[in-house]
């Protein structure tokens, strides 16, 4: 079954806001229309996976448009894409993902802005990112921000 809900997307600034008017608490955001869209996808799956009733979807036309916003149907990421990693994995995923983009650890904390041992304990394992930053992460690396807080579930994108 196809889990298809409308989605706001509010412009702010810095990017878009998105929730889910028929789902409390559904709400992710973006710096970009593209990037927001994305992440909507991801937040709507997660969100409805966590329900044991699923709420049908109210109708689009209800929900009003203007220059601030904008009002499209986002489907659940089926997660077709989702590999099962052992959490001791996480750091060679973690290195693959370095190697792939041609980042040192280094590189990777200088362009985000932040310090090279953050960025070490987060490779290991031993501490989390905040979501901003995890995505932050995710975008530049091209990876699943989701992989910082699932023990076992790590996508690639």
């Amino acid at each position: 079954m196809k889990n298809i809900y409308p989605a706001v997307f509010e412009k702010e600034d810095g990017g878009y806001v998105v929730f889910f008017p028929d789902l409390d608490g559904c709400v992710t955001e973006g710096d970009t229309i593209e990037d927001a869209y994305r992440y909507a996808k991801e937040v709507l799956a997660l969100h409805l996976d966590g329900l044991e009733n699923t709420p049908a979807p109210s109708r689009i036309e209800g929900l009003i448009q203007n220059e601030n916003n904008l009002v499209m149907l986002v489907e659940a990421d089926t997660q077709d894409n989702i590999v099962y990693f052992r959490q001791n994995e996480f750091p060679q995923f973690f290195d693959n993902a370095l190697k792939n983009k041609g980042y040192t650890k280094y590189q990777v904390a200088q362009i985000l802005g932040v310090d090279k041992a953050y960025i070490g304990r987060i490779a290991k394992g031993s501490r989390s990112p905040s979501v901003d930053m995890a995505k932050r992460i995710a975008t530049l690396l091209e990876i699943d921000w989701r992989i910082f807080y699932a023990n076992a579930t790590i996508a690639a994108m």
